[in-house]
């Protein structure tokens, strides 16, 4: 494979933009046997799969270069460690469809989150039915899923979409072993996988409640406590929360700590005290209380003013 600097000194006799060209030819060796009649097909038949910033137009282009010049593109656009992370997704998937050979296997479980990971429907009901059936039992299996980086990959079996589907799996079992990490996929991705998990939270309730109320009142300010100021927001009109959350914000250096205090503020609608009301509309008129903050705090004022 070349360096692909050296790539732009060379002419192979066809226009190439090496970037988005080599970003096409990994998703085409990655998920389509380094076939661009298989690609094609998927494109055209609109599969799950497609990459937003790949056309239909070029995967053409390029397939009519490779035809008329009888050059595999891979071998001018990929570099070393693009040709070996080809091969690790190409094992992945070989181990992934290797599960289906096993004959009466121990358990369902891999099967189970193979099919959810293989999928090729955008909403896989059939396959997740499936896996919120066996209960707490396939928790693990779907704790590995959502904690493996790799699987967060468009490039990697499942295009990203995997983990999003075991995070609603979890969601609607609700077993309190999966708080850890549910708690922790929050801030780590995207925020439609992040809106999961913290709603995944507020289906487990109190187990989960307590554990974030734990970290919350840690006396260190970290990413942590900001995760759980987030997840806390789903937790709207719970008194307790509300009270944690002020007891924190009123006594927090609020210029130096804004996000964090965006997100107590929001969490306080369930405040019930009258004096802590007021106290909390008098901290959003203060001067020093960054602008962000304060119109985090009038949502609050108008939900109870209206």
């Amino acid at each position: 494979m070349m360096d692909p600097e050296e790539n732009y000194t060379e002419d192979p006799g066809f226009p190439l933009n090496y970037e988005e060209d080599a970003n096409i030819i990994m998703h085409r060796d990655c998920h389509f046997a380094g076939q661009f009649s298989i690609m094609l097909e998927y494109y055209e038949n609109e599969g799950i799969g497609i990459a937003e910033d790949i056309s239909i137009e070029r995967i053409r282009e390029l397939a009519a270069y490779e035809e008329q010049f009888g050059t595999n593109l891979a071998t001018l656009l990929l570099t070393g460690s693009d040709a070996e992370k080809v091969a690790e997704v190409r094992a992945v998937y070989k181990t992934l469809r290797e599960i289906y050979e096993v004959r009466n296997p121990k358990h369902r479980y891999p099967l189970l989150i193979a099919d959810l990971v293989l999928t090729e429907e955008a909403i896989p009901e059939e396959e997740m039915a499936a896996i919120i059936a066996e209960k707490g039992a396939i928790v693990p299996s779907l704790i590995e899923l959502i904690d493996s980086d790799e699987y967060y990959d468009p490039l990697y079996p499942g295009y990203g979409l995997a983990p999003g589907n075991a995070l609603a799996c979890l969601q609607k079992i609700g077993d309190k072993r999966a708080i850890i990490a549910l708690f922790e996929s929050i801030g780590r991705h995207d925020f439609f996988n992040e809106d999961v998990a913290i709603s995944a939270l507020w289906h487990i309730g109190e187990p989960a409640k307590e554990f974030l109320l734990k970290v919350l009142r840690s006396r260190t300010i970290t990413e942590d406590n900001i995760r759980v100021a987030i997840a806390l927001v789903a937790f709207e009109d719970d008194e307790e929360i509300a009270q944690a959350c002020w007891d924190i914000l009123h006594n927090l250096d609020v210029k130096a700590h804004p996000i964090f205090a965006g997100y107590l503020s929001l969490c306080c609608e369930g405040l019930t005290n009258l004096a802590d009301r007021d106290a909390f509309r008098t901290l959003a008129l203060t001067a020093s209380v960054p602008q962000e903050v304060k119109d985090d705090m009038q949502t609050i004022l108008h939900a109870w003013d209206s």
